[in-house]
């Protein structure tokens, strides 16, 4: 007999809920009631709360985020055209010297951004 579409879903779902309410049913029972302000406290990675959460963002790295993108669309890219080159009329070599020159844009700009300490 074979099931439709709909029924599999439906079984599927059954599955899903079968397995997932106990285990939230148990951690409801088993967890702590009431509140506790030490429980309750902002904890962070084993360690107290210390100082304030929002912290200057250090300029000195946005240079190399952006030339990570850069290289890494362009590694991207570039991998796969090499993998097409064979198959490729020549023209497209082309459009792809235009995309890499597009992209040297934000790569030249960070490299001068990387060059200037006064935003360090």
């Amino acid at each position: 007999m074979a099931l439709g579409s709909w029924s599999l879903l439906a079984i599927f779902e059954l599955v899903i809920f079968i397995t997932t309410f106990p285990l939230l049913a148990f951690g409801w029972l088993m967890g702590a009631k009431g509140k506790n302000p030490i429980r309750d406290a902002p904890f962070e990675s084993g360690q107290t709360r210390l100082g304030e959460a929002r912290l200057r963002y250090m300029m000195q790295y946005y240079p190399y985020l952006i030339m990570y993108v850069a290289f890494d669309v362009v590694a991207m890219f570039l991998f796969t055209w090499g993998l097409a080159f064979a198959s490729l009329p020549f023209a497209q070599g082309y459009l792809f010297l235009v995309f890499v020159a597009i992209l040297a844009v934000p790569l030249g700009y960070a490299l001068y951004l990387s060059g200037r300490r006064d935003l360090w």
